[in-house]
């Protein structure tokens, strides 16, 4: 979005692609017209623009993310997402903001992790990263929340935190799991 929180068009979105070498075609409204009737939903087809542009920037980041940099370096250069995302000054955005990050990740290693060939590992990190993005839940919940009204919520939090909890035994079962391959070779 930009920073008056109007949704970019997905002629913008095209361009942008376009400029990341991620975008093969004219990038006018006809054409995007006729592609998103093939989503049967505009709004879908932008949201695939968009998932494109978001893989495509996060591959460029992955490949500049190993450059060498103190942590006070590499802290200013990653909070820069965050000051992209309009999340910067406010630490129940930011919080909502990672969480919906976590559940990003989350979900393909769920869909990973029905494969039996993946092993306890992925497992684990399954159990993890959704056992995470439930208590950024709780802490963005808990950060928005005023005590005076929002009783019920607040309340609510403490069943998501035991489905965390929930979640983090499993990680942790899966992990020892793991672990016993290791067993002849761990100290």
């Amino acid at each position: 979005m930009t920073s008056d929180d109007t949704p970019v068009t997905v002629e913008q979105i095209g361009a942008a692609l376009s400029a990341l070498g991620a975008y093969e075609g004219t990038n006018t409204p006809a054409e995007h017209t006729e592609r998103a009737a093939q989503f049967d939903s505009p709004e879908i087809y932008r949201l695939h623009l968009l998932n494109t542009l978001l893989g495509t920037v996060q591959a460029q980041t992955k490949l500049d993310d190993d450059v060498r940099l103190d942590g006070e370096e590499l802290f200013s250069v990653w909070m820069e997402q965050l000051k992209g995302a309009g999340t910067w000054d406010n630490p129940a955005k930011q919080v909502s903001f990672l969480g919906w990050q976590v559940r990003r990740v989350g979900i393909p290693l769920f869909v990973l992790a029905q494969d039996p060939d993946t092993g306890p590992i992925v497992d684990a990190s399954a159990n993890a990263a959704e056992a995470l993005h439930i208590l950024l839940g709780v802490a963005g919940t808990l950060e928005e929340a005023d005590p005076a009204v929002d009783i019920i919520p607040i309340l609510n939090q403490g069943v998501m935190l035991l489905e965390s909890r929930k979640l983090l035994a499993s990680a942790l079962e899966h992990t020892d799991t793991a672990l016993e391959t290791f067993k002849p070779v761990l100290p």
